[in-house]
């Protein structure tokens, strides 16, 4: 025993000697074998301008100063990585068997430029001009544990990211970045700013590649956080499966919705409101997922929402997430359906006596309505893209404005005809008094054909028809008013709204048609009450499409026999508008041109 002490006496002695010896050797020799070593296995420069050394101690650290990273040829910057050091430290006997084995990895000072090009190829794809090595077979054991994962230190941490299409540039930058392993799980911790706002995350991960744990998960941005805990498995199909639960007393998305600032290129202006990049459909096939996020108080910038909840669920390739919020304590609800195989998707949508204009005014839009809202949207459509999707839209939306102003700036942004239409004599920024809005809008293969349009002001009733097409993105309306001021029939000329979605113009149509549609007071005339001019509406007590302004307007119209069938019996009781409901089906389109005749006085 005491010969076999002596020997690892001796052992520990030489190669502690050893590796002492080792320290003063001046490492920086083999730099530019290193530096050629690395260029042809991933076709960029590696510069080591700085020191090249290994540090003393029983575990070997080697540590390299001043490095840098070349960027591709087309990068907007000559490197894609520099960092003030980096230190590996490995363990000593897997070296002797040709294996390393690292202990702890440490980074200063490090700055990364993360970049795409305009045809979105990421600078990170590297290309050697190499043949590809062949494939090697999958390995169905349980993966990597925490156990392997080594000491991580990164400080001082800089991340830059540009998207070449947008010219939107992120930036993060990292104080602390650090993987603590213990002997059953592993302590992460990163705290740092992201596009200015200070965030933080902590979690105890626990497991292995096959089923990790993630355990008292705090992520905090700015002065809000979420909590919980997740889990993921990975079956031997290699299936995924997601479950977990994270709540927050409150959050604040604004600094990371809004995201970075637009570098000098700029964004495209003027662009599509549907991408045509196919949709991930496939990786529906494989993960389960159950997340419920419970949030007691969503803040975006000025908007502020309060009891949401989006309980998460994938499985057999579909996706259903039924979100619950509510603004200023009315509820708005929306049932998010995607069907992987089918490649579709389907939107439910539903409020009622919203506060529109105070959202409108909240979100930073525009301060020139006070009134509330009922909205109802029930949409399905399918396609490898957004775009694709939006164009085979099938469905129906309705809207509502009840009682209260607007201001005929709101309409001037459009254009001064749109003022003088729906607001006379408002070019001053006059607010006039607004009595009701309807619109209904029925869609087939991406084409929403007005049902029901119509704006009564104390100056004037406005109906309009037209289309909004949502795969060319080009909505075509035609306005038509019927002032009430005898004095003001000479400004009754239609107004056409047209152009694309994004930014629509208007202007005086003295011809009064709408391209495919014909001319008429709504395109058609339903005498179901509420219930069928809106069916997607609510029609509670506090709902805006039965009862304050529109009850009223619809009362007047079916007594002077103006706007016939448009609104008649809106103002009729719940009972009245089923029947209706039920009548509509095979009368709903009358003599549309005898109601035009009507609303005009002819």
């Amino acid at each position: 025993m005491k010969g076999l002490l002596k020997v690892l006496v001796v052992l520990v002695l030489v190669l502690g000697g050893a590796l002492v010896a080792l320290s003063f050797v001046d490492l920086g020799r083999f730099a530019p074998q290193i530096e050629q070593a690395a260029k042809e296995a991933t076709g960029r420069e590696l510069k080591i301008s700085g020191p090249l050394h290994i540090g003393v101690s029983l575990v070997p650290t080697v540590v390299a100063e001043n490095v840098s990273f070349a960027n591709a040829d087309w990068g907007s910057r000559p490197n894609m990585l520099t960092a003030k050091k980096l230190g590996i430290q490995v363990a000593l006997l897997p070296l002797l068997s040709g294996k390393i084995d690292a202990r702890s990895v440490e980074i200063d000072g490090a700055d990364i430029y993360l970049e795409t090009n305009r045809k979105g190829v990421g600078n990170w794809e590297l290309s050697t001009g190499a043949a590809p090595e062949p494939a090697k077979p999958e390995d169905n054991s349980g993966g990597p544990s925490l156990a392997s994962i080594p000491d991580v230190k990164i400080a001082d941490l800089a991340i830059t990211y540009r998207d070449g299409v947008t010219g939107k540039v992120n930036e993060a930058s990292f104080d602390e970045v650090r993987l603590d392993p213990g002997f059953s799980s592993t302590d992460v911790r990163v705290k740092g700013e992201v596009n200015g706002t200070e965030i933080s995350f902590d979690s105890v991960v626990s497991g292995d590649a096959s089923d990790l744990s993630l355990k008292g998960t705090a992520l905090t941005i700015g002065d809000t956080s979420v909590s919980g805990d997740l889990s993921l498995k990975r079956g031997a199909n290699k299936r995924l499966t997601l479950k977990g639960a994270f709540t927050s007393p409150e959050l604040d998305v604004t600094p990371l919705l809004k995201g970075g600032k637009t570098g000098s290129s700029g964004g495209k202006s003027g662009g599509k409101l549907f991408s045509s990049d196919p949709l991930p459909f496939d990786a529906l096939e494989t993960v389960d997922v159950d997340l419920d996020l419970s949030i007691d108080k969503l803040v975006y910038g000025g908007v502020t929402l309060t009891d949401f909840k989006a309980p998460l669920k994938i499985g057999n390739g579909k996706l259903d997430l039924p979100l619950s919020v509510r603004y200023r304590d009315r509820p708005i609800t929306a049932d998010i359906g995607v069907n992987g195989k089918a490649k579709s998707m389907s939107l439910d949508a539903k409020s009622s006596a919203l506060d529109f204009g105070r959202l409108l005014s909240d979100a930073d839009v525009t301060d020139l309505l006070s009134a509330k809202a009922d909205f109802g949207a029930e949409l399905r459509g399918r396609g490898a893209s957004l775009h694709a999707i939006a164009a085979s839209a099938n469905g129906q939306t309705n809207f509502a404005l009840g009682e209260g102003s607007i201001n005929s700036r709101a309409f001037a942004m459009v254009s001064d005809d749109l003022v003088n239409v729906l607001i006379p004599n408002g070019e001053k920024g006059d607010r006039a008094k607004l009595v009701c809005a309807l619109s209904r809008f029925d869609f087939k293969k991406g084409v929403g054909t007005s049902k029901a349009l119509a704006l009564e002001t104390d100056s004037l009733v406005t109906t309009g028809s037209g289309t909004v097409n949502l795969g060319s993105e080009y909505v075509d309306l035609l306005l038509k008013p019927k002032p009430k001021n005898p004095s003001l029939v000479s400004l009754a000329f239609p107004v056409r709204l047209s152009g694309p979605l994004a930014s629509p113009s208007a202007g005086l149509d003295r011809t009064g048609v709408v391209t495919g549609v014909a001319t008429a007071v709504a395109g058609t005339a339903l005498t179901g009450g509420v219930g069928a001019l809106l069916p997607l509406m609510s029609t509670g007590d506090q709902s805006v499409a039965s009862s304050g302004g529109c009850a009223a307007l619809a009362a007047t119209a079916a007594k002077d026999g103006g706007m016939t069938g448009l609104v008649k019996g809106v103002g009729e009781t719940v009972g009245g508008a089923a029947k209706g409901a039920a009548e509509g089906v095979g009368g709903a389109l009358e003599d549309v041109g005898k109601g035009i005749g009507n609303l005009f006085g002819k």
